[in-house]
């Protein structure tokens, strides 16, 4: 009976393991994700639609500890077409470095990542939005991507000619996820700024910060730097409801585990319990002997503790196991997904997490049969 009660904390325990390591793993891929649109941190007006050149000393903000770099970008949606076929698309427009400081170079299907081809200039843009215009990257060369944005200060309806309209060729085509794939077209800054008709203007400035450093400590000496008449958000604030989602499931989880895990100490009860009962002479002689009642107690609570304690220890061991080898080696597979193997991670917030709560179940599942049937099967008080 006491093998089975170990067996059954240590498959719970390693199941919540694996469970909150999965969840982990694809907080950390989402997060990678969108590191190659998203920089730690953005800088954006709050009255306005665009920033003016000269209102921000990038230089100011490059001195503050922990920022690497600071580049302006113009963010904007468009209409793109292509042999007939039209769809709104967001047009990025980036500064040269942007494709290889973000690693969207990494993330190609076709093509090249550049965004200059014969020093012209040259986009990259996402596999949704290949498809959704059956562009073909063959006829760049004679018939590029059509891009359309409404001229500042013009109305439509009002007058015909309300569109200033450029032609791009596509270099690549990038896949990351369905949210920039089906929406992005990424050109150099300058192409934007002319389709948009932006004169020293730009939509934001993306700061990228050192590897280890707080963003949250990041965005608060950026904000101070700025002043009031700027917003900073991160790119844990910027996707929000993505990373909010995903904390929230893996915490669902972790109680529905630790409610399986209370039921499975009921195990332990039953044990204790059945071993009370069986032991009832023994225990009478102890206490002929001089054992208190209290160490009596104590005997049967240690062994509740030792067989929650042995099950928990070797269900953690087989949980950091399974989550080593897949690490490693690849156990589970996803075909057709982002990345090869299901991605997993182990943070040491819920391994304490685990500890505490089988700890917390041990010891309400040995206190229970201890204190109420050594009382009734063998008269202790």
């Amino acid at each position: 009976m006491s093998l089975i009660c170990m067996l059954v904390v240590a498959v719970v325990t390693m199941a919540m393991v694996v469970i909150l390591s999965a969840f982990n793993g694809i907080e950390s891929l989402i997060d990678d994700r969108y590191k190659y649109f998203d920089a730690d941190l953005s800088v954006k007006p709050l009255n306005d639609k665009v920033i003016h050149a000269d209102s921000l000393d990038k230089n100011r903000i490059l001195s503050l500890p922990g920022m690497v770099a600071c580049t302006e970008s113009i963010e904007e949606y468009v209409l793109a077409e292509y042999d007939g076929n039209q769809r709104i698309v967001i047009v990025k427009g980036v500064e040269s470095s942007f494709v290889q400081t973000s690693g969207l170079d990494s993330m190609l299907l076709d093509g090249v990542a550049d965004l200059a081809l014969n020093n012209k200039a040259s986009s990259i843009i996402g596999v949704g939005v290949k498809y959704d215009l059956n562009l073909r990257m063959f006829e760049q060369a004679y018939n590029p991507l059509r891009l359309k944005a409404i001229q500042r200060g013009k109305k439509l309806g009002t007058n015909v000619d309300a569109f200033t309209t450029r032609g791009i060729p596509v270099a690549g085509i990038f896949s990351i996820n369905i949210d920039f794939d089906s929406d992005f077209v990424v050109v150099p800054l300058a192409f934007a700024a002319e389709l948009l008709s932006y004169k020293n203007e730009y939509s934001a400035l993306e700061i990228q910060i050192e590897d280890g450093v707080s963003l949250d400590d990041a965005r608060k000496l950026v904000q101070e730097a700025v002043g009031a008449d700027y917003e900073v958000k991160s790119r844990l604030q910027k996707n929000e409801l993505v990373y909010k989602t995903n904390k929230t499931e893996k915490w669902a989880t972790f109680v529905i585990m630790g409610f399986i895990m209370l039921i499975a100490t009921f195990n332990i009860i039953a044990a204790l319990t059945l071993l009370i009962n069986e032991k009832r002479r023994d225990i009478r002689i102890l206490s002929g002997m001089g054992a208190s009642p209290a160490l009596i107690k104590r005997i049967f609570f240690i062994e509740g503790a030792l067989i929650n304690a042995v099950g928990a220890s070797v269900g953690l061991g087989l949980g950091l196991l399974l989550v080593y080898l897949q690490q490693n080696y690849g156990l589970i597979r996803l075909e057709g997904g982002l990345v090869d193997y299901y991605p997993v991670e182990i943070a040491n917030t819920d391994l304490l997490a685990i500890f505490v709560l089988v700890v917390f179940c041990g010891i309400i599942s040995s206190i229970v049969p201890v204190q109420i049937f050594t009382r009734k099967y063998a008269g202790l008080r």
